[in-house]
């Protein structure tokens, strides 16, 4: 073996060149099998620490990641306390980062951080925690709890790097998740809206236009919003809905005031001026249907909303219809009081008549030749013949 390790080609053929020639090929190639067997077993298998660091640094430079992972885990171990491993250990979020395997990447370069924050990889190491969520978030279509994870990530990167050479790519990142978000955002909004959940899919555009001020598609959102309230109000509950439909008119005049230019400007304000009418006509729906013990109390509710209504509906026959409603609203006041009496005994009577003949009054004031006249006269002269008995028997 000595004379092969000191062997010294020759210019000049001699005899036995080529046996020795021969020979020194098959030793390197037989010293190129043994040094080609080392495998992560044998190493980890190995006591000798400067033999397991060479051969973790050989692999990681030559990029064969899944054969320094464990051989970097141990030598990290089995240092830790007797000299610095903080090279090795950058190594290893690197390898596992290179390997695919992004959420233990995530982990150890935020712990890399966090173990060494003024170090010279400090810097680096969390930014490539911020890119380890990055790559584990999905397609907008799934969960998004990584893509938060990667954005509030970022946020603590740029807290504790202001001024970062890693900057631009930051910043890109965290407009690509954004977007992401916005797209799922709005994805979730308009399964809703097809799925006939209407107050669900006003609730995602409205969020959506407060998570994402600066969203391209805002315009379009805040018309949604409007579309989904007044299909939410038309099918909501009577006590409900006159509220419900002036939230379109809210929204309307909110839509209008930001975007009065809009393309979908027109089709707003025919939801607007409906809200108007079905506004007032909803409150007195529900006025009509609601509790007895209660039903002044509603319609007194529908008076004001008619008041508040009537100039806004531009329409003549809306506004006709509703201007009808009033006064048949007054005379159901009258004969609900009247009701009211006519299921009390005795002397407990006598407030539902009195405010009968009341509100009588305020009726015939009001609409001295309605339609309603004689009826309502016939009701006040019973509840006067019973209010006189009653007082004069007790």
């Amino acid at each position: 073996m000595k004379q092969i390790q000191h062997y010294t080609p020759q210019l000049t053929r001699k005899p036995g060149f080529a046996f020795s020639s021969i020979l020194v090929g098959l030793v390197t190639m037989l010293m190129l099998g043994i040094s080609g067997c080392d495998t992560p077993e044998k190493a980890l298998k190995s006591t000798d620490l400067d033999y397991k660091k060479a051969k973790a640094i050989s692999w990681y430079n030559k990029k064969e990641y899944f054969k320094c992972i464990p051989l970097l885990e141990e030598l990290i171990g089995l240092m830790k306390g007797r000299q610095s491993t903080e090279d090795l250990y950058y190594m290893y979020c690197k390898s596992n980062y290179e390997q695919g395997d992004y959420m233990i990447a995530a982990y150890h370069f935020k712990n890399f951080y966090d173990l060494y924050p003024n170090g010279e990889k400090a810097e680096e190491c969390l930014y490539m925690h911020c890119k380890s969520y990055t790559r584990l978030s999905p397609k907008p279509d799934l969960d998004q709890t990584y893509t938060t994870k990667a954005l509030d990530a970022y946020q603590f990167f740029l807290n504790s790097f202001p001024v970062s050479k890693f900057l631009k790519e930051v910043n890109e990142d965290v407009a690509r998740l954004r977007k992401k978000l916005e797209r799922k955002a709005m994805n979730s909004a308009e399964l809703y809206y097809k799925t006939n959940n209407f107050k669900a899919a006003a609730t995602c555009y409205i969020n959506i236009l407060k998570d994402f001020p600066d969203i391209a598609e805002g315009e379009k959102m805040s018309f949604m919003v409007i579309k989904s309230n007044i299909k939410f109000a038309q099918n909501s509950i009577p006590s409900k809905k006159a509220e419900r439909y002036n939230n379109v008119i809210r929204n309307y005049n909110e839509f209008k005031y930001k975007f009065a230019a809009s393309k979908y400007l027109e089709e707003a304000k025919k939801f607007e001026m409906e809200s108007h009418y079905l506004a007032a006509l909803s409150a007195f729906e529900w006025a009509e249907v609601g509790p007895l013990s209660e039903r002044e109390n509603y319609f007194n509710a529908f008076f004001v909303e008619a008041d508040h209504q009537l100039p806004l509906i531009t329409d003549k026959k809306e506004a006709d219809e509703i201007t009808k409603l009033v006064e048949k609203g007054h005379f159901l006041v009258v004969k609900n009081n009247y009701a009211l009496s006519e299921e009390q005994k005795s002397v407990k009577k006598l407030p539902s008549l009195e405010r009968t003949v009341k509100t009588y009054y305020n009726f015939v004031d009001k609409f001295p030749k309605s339609r309603y006249s004689k009826e309502a006269e016939r009701i006040f002269n019973n509840s006067s013949e019973l209010l006189k008995k009653l007082k004069t028997n007790g």
